[in-house]
């Protein structure tokens, strides 16, 4: 048997929530997985590739109210919702936002502390 891991597909709830459940065993988390890493026959990993949608804003420090900032967040929660079948979209927002110590007020909840990498390296 081969030693090199492979990632297959997930294709029925049942592996998904397989996946999900060695994910918690292992002390991690995996939302919507789509691709399992198999290696020596035994489910060693998984990916969750384009199923979260991520959301990320800016609004201006001096330009922008609180109540601006809600006015724009139902908007975009309404969009969102209605371009993801799941439901489940990211959003990120930085420790050092205003926004930050409201997030679970706003109705997200907190997934795991994480640093989020673009893969392109030039200039965006």
């Amino acid at each position: 048997m081969s030693k090199l891991p492979k990632l297959i597909k997930i294709t029925s709830p049942e592996l998904a929530r397989r996946v999900q459940a060695l994910a918690r065993e292992d002390h991690d988390n995996i939302i919507l997985p789509t691709h399992a890493v198999v290696k020596d026959g035994e489910i060693a990993g998984a990916w969750s590739m384009g199923a979260v949608p991520l959301a990320m804003c800016w609004h201006h420090t001096q330009r922008m109210t609180a109540r601006d900032s809600l006015i724009i967040k139902h908007s975009a929660d309404t969009l969102m919702h209605q371009a993801t079948p799941s439901g489940y979209y990211f959003m990120a927002c930085n420790s050092h936002s205003p926004f930050y110590p409201h997030m679970a007020k706003f109705g997200y909840k907190p997934v795991w502390p994480t640093n989020i990498f673009v893969s392109k390296q030039e200039e965006l």
